[in-house]
């Protein structure tokens, strides 16, 4: 019997910054044991409110990355205290850095349980169905001792106990203080009391990262929230009655509100469809569609983090050209390797020997991928400056400002080809080095594309198409002076023309590629003549038949008819 047979469906949000857990959750999740497990929308974590209103869900599973995106996870802890308000009947389930600390945030009534993101599948799902029934899956005492063997999160939980009980005894005091009259020894002693326990609060904060601080002052602040809204039963019971009122939506992944920038607006379409409506082969085609979601998006993540390490060298112009080669490798060889991790088999005993191995063959590679092609990416360079320097890019003659909303679909258009480009050269490496790992076939190539002789005529149909493009297709786009550039869309993947001056490439050109562009020149220049001979034959050719042959068959004709008419008069 299946879990789908035994149990009724848990309709879950996943919140996460990071978008590949969430699809490779969803994808895990569609595994029969799983299938109880129903995650009808994903978003980050400032999606919540609008998630959370658009659909009926059983829980709320939120992950928390402090070492990453800090404003934003402190943001969310901001908007907690509303949901308590609003959704006193919300079920949330936290997952945690497994570096962090678990903080003890069970006072808040909507707070089930917490996790640590990295951890087994079973046991997750565990979890999520455990907190869905609105039971708690880690109580305070457990939370509280996960930590202690190491020091940091031990010193935090102490400081955390301290900086408690020194509210407490802050709180006795005003009480005490606004509800007995006090001589003037009286107020001076206990104002002086509670100065000495805010500053020995103020030196327990010292110890404290700033993380810690703020989970530790939003916990304070909002107990006393939450333990109202936790008694107001009337309000939950019509709460729980406007949410069963909610429409049900259909079960996707989806990202809510509008895209703020070029990045999230690649990764909402990464997330749609990635069919290929080029009427090209594309290298990414062998991969199963969640696997070649999973590569674009590490890419996507890949140049979002460079730019930002580059942003943070300050270089000036000329160090920037220079560092461009040096970007591009990098962007391929840290999203392959991070690909490749993932899935590639490896023995306990030969792990470290085996990571070295293909971290050897990834930069032996990316040097000389990076020389002869990667950096023929078109744009790459004027766009890399572009997003560091955030000024302007000019392309074919027009001046495209950063920031600009006509600078979006431009803007759009590179990343995309980047990421696309970028994510074929990743394939073709596995295909050359790994065609015969029978996992590795297992893991991300298509069903249909498994057996040896398919990934043969696959890598065959690449070459061909490689070269088509070597001899044929570019030296004519060069002449013509436009760029053909992958494009996604909310359908697929497409092809689109950019055009641009590119007369110091057909300057340097030689072999075939010059002679196709000599053909392309010479098919131009005689296509005029050539066109006026065929009007000019064809002129002639109706003069002859209408003129000269059709008069004379005309005669003809007309004598046969003559020569009937005397016969009968006769």
């Amino acid at each position: 019997m299946s879990i789908n047979e035994s149990q009724s469906s848990i309709n879950v949000i996943l919140l996460d910054e990071d978008p590949i857990f969430s699809l490779g959750l969803k994808e895990i999740c569609k595994d029969e044991i799983y299938q109880d497990i129903n995650i009808i929308a994903t978003g980050k974590l400032k999606d919540i409110f609008s998630l959370i209103k658009n659909y009926n869900c059983d829980l709320v599973a939120v992950a928390l990355d402090w070492e990453k995106y800090p404003d934003r996870v402190k943001k969310f802890f901001q908007d907690l205290s509303l949901l308590v308000k609003e959704y006193p009947e919300l079920n949330i389930l936290l997952m945690v850095n497994p570096r962090g600390l678990i903080y003890d945030l069970t006072s808040l009534s909507i707070v089930k349980g917490y996790c640590y993101k990295n951890i087994e599948i079973d046991e997750l799902i565990k979890i999520i169905r455990i907190c869905a029934k609105g039971e708690q899956y880690l109580t305070q005492n457990q939370s509280l001792s996960s930590n202690q063997n190491n020091f940091n999160s031990w010193l935090a939980l102490q400081c955390q106990g301290g900086i408690k009980e020194i509210e407490r005894q802050i709180k006795e005091i005003n009480n005490h203080t606004k509800t007995h009259q006090l001589s003037p020894a009286d107020v001076i002693y206990w104002h002086g009391r509670k100065r000495e326990l805010k500053l020995a609060k103020w030196l327990i904060n010292r110890f404290l990262s700033e993380s810690d601080r703020t989970l530790l002052n939003f916990q304070l602040n909002f107990n006393q929230i939450s333990n109202s809204n936790g008694d107001d039963n009337t309000n939950r019971v019509e709460k729980q009655d406007k949410n069963k009122a909610k429409t049900e939506k259909s079960n996707a992944i989806i990202l809510v509100n509008q895209p703020e920038n070029v990045y999230d607006l690649t990764l909402l379409k990464i997330q749609k469809n990635l069919t290929n409506y080029t009427k090209k082969i594309q290298a990414t085609d062998i991969l199963i569609n969640s696997k070649q979601k999973e590569l674009l998006i590490i890419i996507l993540q890949e140049w979002e983090e460079l730019i930002l390490e580059t942003e943070k060298l300050q270089l000036n112009r000329e160090e920037l050209e220079k560092r461009v080669e040096t970007f591009i490798k990098e962007l391929w060889q840290n999203s392959t390797l991070k690909f490749l991790q993932r899935y590639l088999p490896s023995s306990i005993e030969n792990e470290s020997k085996q990571n070295l191995e293909l971290v050897n063959l990834i930069i032996n590679q990316g040097e000389k991928l990076a020389t002869n092609e990667l950096i023929k990416i078109p744009f790459i360079q004027d766009f890399l400056i572009y997003e560091i320097e955030k000024k302007e890019i000019t392309i074919d003659n027009f001046t495209y400002s950063y920031g600009n909303e006509n600078s979006l679909e431009i803007e759009e258009i590179i990343l995309q080809n980047t990421i696309l480009n970028i994510a074929n050269f990743t394939v073709e490496f596995i295909l050359n080095n790994f065609a015969d790992s029978s996992i590795l076939k297992h893991n991300i190539f298509q069903p249909e594309l498994k057996s040896s002789r398919k990934v043969a005529m696959f890598r065959n149909n690449l070459v061909w198409k490689y070269r088509r493009e070597k001899y044929w297709q570019n030296p004519k786009n060069i002449f013509e002076d436009q760029y053909e550039m992958l494009r996604l869309t909310y359908e697929g993947i497409v092809c689109c023309q950019i055009t641009h001056p590119r007369y110091q490439e057909l300057n340097t050109i030689k072999g075939i590629p010059w002679g196709v562009t000599i053909l392309i020149e010479l098919r131009d220049s005689l296509a005029k003549g050539v066109k006026s001979l065929g009007d000019s034959l064809g002129k002639l050719l109706v003069y002859l038949l209408t003129e000269v042959v059709g008069k004379g068959i005309g005669l003809i004709g007309k004598g046969i008819l003559q020569g009937i008419g005397s016969r009968m008069k006769n």
